[in-house]
């Protein structure tokens, strides 16, 4: 994560080194506007049955979801805007994406990552809520023929920024979704060095994309957003099997001790001979702990733009298009 961080800010700051300076501002600074688009989750619940491959490379058809939101955008001359987002998402991921099937082996020397993961048979969902503050940096606005009296600029920027999300992973267990995060599936909270992470943490948002302002009045863009956090237990997956499952009965109510059991080590529901127990033995690998989750959005952006001194006519910036 932090090598990404770098380079991204490198690629930034090349991106200001090289402004050509073609003359074009917005009309007026503000803009308001929508976004609704798609969104993947990358980590051990999410993406190709293989673990860990990252960003757009791990996208996982089955497990696309929904994306919606409102912004808030600021220009500073042409090459510069500060901008506020709102955002809902959802992430979903089940091992039974993997798609391998249940095959009988010997040693856990002998399976790959998709067998893994569907052997491991965990699922997950959960709603997020997000806020975030980005700067964009435009290094250049293509200006071009056709638009609103023969008028409109193609501008491609790039972002980074930081963020808030709050989420609350489910689990679904005969056919009922249930909240992971107060069961301890790995015995965060209750076993030493493991502690109970927060459903509201910090991200880093970067991206990319092409705005099209059509117009003083409208403006359209497509964007990727990849967002870099700094958990690994937005699925609730993240490290190793407890290594004494009395834990539970000893901290919890047995109704939610039993819950936890079950919901913490679920290969048993599709091999219950235990053939391959050994995979999902106490303090066998359960996730990998080695990387934080990530999650990254598609979407289509519309903004208006609005004259705060005049509401709608009058003082302009920069040049005109009639």
């Amino acid at each position: 994560m932090q090598r990404t961080f770098i380079l991204w800010c490198l690629v930034m700051l090349g991106a200001t080194a090289g402004f050509s300076q073609n003359g074009y501002r917005p009309a007026y600074p503000l803009e308001i506007g929508l976004q609704a688009g798609t969104s993947q989750f990358l980590g051990d619940l999410g993406g190709q049955p293989g673990i860990g491959k990252g960003f757009i490379i791990d996208t996982d058809i089955e497990s696309v979801r929904p994306t919606f939101g409102i912004f808030g955008r600021y220009n500073i001359g042409g090459h510069f805007a500060a901008r506020v987002d709102l955002s809902y998402l959802q992430f979903h991921g089940d091992d039974k994406a993997a798609g391998v099937g249940f095959a009988a082996t010997s040693s856990r020397d002998n399976v790959d990552d998709a067998w893994f993961r569907y052997y491991r048979n965990l699922n997950f969902r959960t709603h997020v809520f997000e806020a975030s503050i980005a700067d964009e940096i435009i290094p250049y606005n293509f200006e071009l023929s056709g638009g609103y009296k023969n008028y409109s600029v193609i501008s491609p920027y790039g972002f980074i920024g930081i963020g808030i999300f709050a989420f609350n992973p489910e689990g679904l267990y005969n056919g009922t979704w249930v909240e992971l995060q107060p069961l301890s599936t790995e015995g965060q909270g209750l076993v030493d060095g493991r502690a109970r992470y927060d459903l509201v943490q910090l991200n880093i948002p970067m991206g990319f994309g092409v705005k099209w302002s059509y117009n003083d009045t409208w403006s359209a863009a497509l964007e990727i957003n990849h967002r870099m956090t700094f958990t690994d237990y937005i699925d609730d997956v993240s490290g190793d099997y407890v290594t004494d499952e009395s834990i539970f009965d000893q901290n919890l109510d047995p109704s939610t001790a039993s819950l936890a059991k079950a919901m913490a080590r679920r290969s048993g529901e599709i091999d219950p001979g235990g053939i391959n127990s050994i995979v999902t033995a106490p303090g066998e690998q359960r996730g990998d702990p080695k990387d934080n989750d990530a999650y990254y959005t598609v979407t289509i952006r519309f903004s208006f733009y609005i004259d705060t001194d005049n509401l709608g006519g009058g003082r302009r910036y920069g040049c005109p298009v009639w």
